[in-house]
């Protein structure tokens, strides 16, 4: 609990300081209200009591998340990178009963009157996590973040630094300095992410010789490009996917395997999240649909593993399943299922998606009559087809993992996380509330054939 642990290395930064707090100026962002853990990610800066945890180093203020000189005000761009970041962590931590948001927690508690308050109370709440994004690293040395590890779950004695606590819940993503990460969004929500999952309990995800000697400490998965895969808790800068992984973690001498999406779903009170999409045929949700084109801010979901005490990455069978219904009037429809949340534009994917999909049509007496085809960019598939006048189904499915085997790097990729659907064409949604008597036997039928 009370191992500190470095995040993805960076050069030294500068130190930049600000004379003003900009926390009302701050936008307003929540992935999950009144979860059950809340991850705050602070963008307006803050003024740390003391010397941090245990390492005898004193961060002191840190001015607000800027990409410029100026740290009293957000200019337009700010503004729209905060955003932009909020945005990864939230698709990060989708699955999870917790909410990342950028409205602080000490504020509603009454607790936010200063800096000290915030400090005490960030310590002494448990199922919190205080993410500052911003500053410079020079207070600690060379990294792009630092956190303690498994300290999210836990509420702390704060009698330390005169009152306000050590500070065991706070954790830090550096943007300013010499080295600036700041306008670099993708790089500050993995960082962010890195960090919070060091909070929530997990280690580095690491590669190994095949003599078990360590070969880096931080794994960056299979590369670059369409298709790319790399660890949240490696070294996932330059890959398409930054994701959660079951891998080797640890040194040279304490190797072990790191079940990323188990360590964090054991935390205290902590459960998977459900997305209120049916996940069976018979349990359908209607397919949002206005005049042949499907609305996308309601066709949305996310996927994650159905086992809670032991996920498994591998195996389509190892997540949830979303199905929706809808209705062909006959002729062409299109859909497509794009990989990713739309808290940016609606209807366009956010950066940082996480989940590698599949979709398939089903008529109502289920046949498949159709899959989407993926995109060479393995963001996205499209459906297109001529259906007949009648009801059919679109399920959506994850692409069941990724398993990797470099020459000294070994790991399981989960491949789970948002989801949407857009599309148009001759059909329209299902009627209720009498869907699955408008179905008939079909529904059924095509169940009793699935158990054989």
């Amino acid at each position: 609990m009370n191992l500190i642990c470095r995040g993805l290395g960076l050069a030294a930064l500068s130190v930049v300081f600000s004379s003003a707090s900009v926390y009302a100026q701050v936008p307003s962002f929540s992935s999950r209200a009144d979860a059950a853990y809340t991850l705050y990610l602070n963008f307006g800066g803050f003024d740390f009591t003391g010397s941090w945890g245990n390492t005898g180093r004193t961060p002191g203020y840190v001015p607000a998340y800027s990409i410029d000189s100026n740290t009293s005000s957000f200019t337009a761009t700010e503004l729209a990178n905060i955003k932009n970041i909020w945005a990864q962590v939230a698709e990060q931590y989708v699955a999870f009963d917790i909410n990342v948001t950028t409205v602080d927690p000490a504020a509603a508690a009454g607790q936010a009157g200063t800096d000290f308050q915030r400090q005490k109370y960030y310590d002494g709440t448990a199922r919190l996590v205080h993410n500052i994004i911003g500053g410079s690293n020079a207070w600690y040395g060379g990294a792009g973040g630092v956190s303690y590890v498994d300290v999210a779950q836990h509420a702390f004695d704060t009698s330390a630094n005169g009152g306000a606590g050590a500070g065991w819940k706070t954790n830090w993503t550096f943007t300013a300095g010499g080295w600036d990460w700041s306008g670099v969004t993708k790089n500050v929500g993995v960082i962010a992410s890195h960090e919070i999952g060091h909070a929530l309990g997990c280690g580095h995800q690491c590669d190994f010789h095949s003599n078990n000697t360590l070969a880096n400490g931080y794994s960056s998965g299979n590369g670059s490009g369409n298709g790319s895969y790399a660890p949240t808790m490696g070294n996932s800068y330059d890959s398409q996917r930054s994701t959660w992984r079951k891998g080797d973690a640890g040194s040279t001498n304490n190797r072990y395997t790191q079940n990323d999406v188990a360590v964090i779903a054991r935390n205290s009170g902590l459960s998977f999240a459900d997305d209120g999409i049916g996940h069976t045929f018979g349990s359908a949700t209607p397919l949002a649909i206005s005049s042949g084109t499907v609305d996308s801010m309601q066709a949305k979901g996310f996927l994650r593993p159905t086992d809670e005490e032991n996920p498994d990455p591998m195996g389509e069978e190892n997540y949830t399943t979303d199905f929706f219904s809808f209705r062909a009037t006959g002729g062409q429809v299109t859909l497509n299922l794009r990989n990713g949340s739309q808290y940016l534009t609606p209807g366009v994917a956010d950066p940082g998606a996480t989940l590698r999909s599949r979709l398939r049509i089903y008529d109502r007496f289920g046949n498949l009559v159709g899959t989407g085809v993926e995109d060479g960019s393995t963001m996205f598939s499209t459906f297109t087809g001529n259906l007949g006048a009648g009801d059919y189904f679109a399920q959506i499915s994850s692409y069941g993992g990724f398993a990797y085997a470099g020459d000294y790097n070994m790991g399981y990729y989960y491949d789970m996380g948002s989801y949407f659907l857009t599309g148009s064409g001759n059909m329209a949604p299902v009627p209720e509330p009498a869907t699955l008597a408008a179905l008939g036997l079909g529904v059924a039928a095509f169940i009793r054939r699935r158990k054989k």
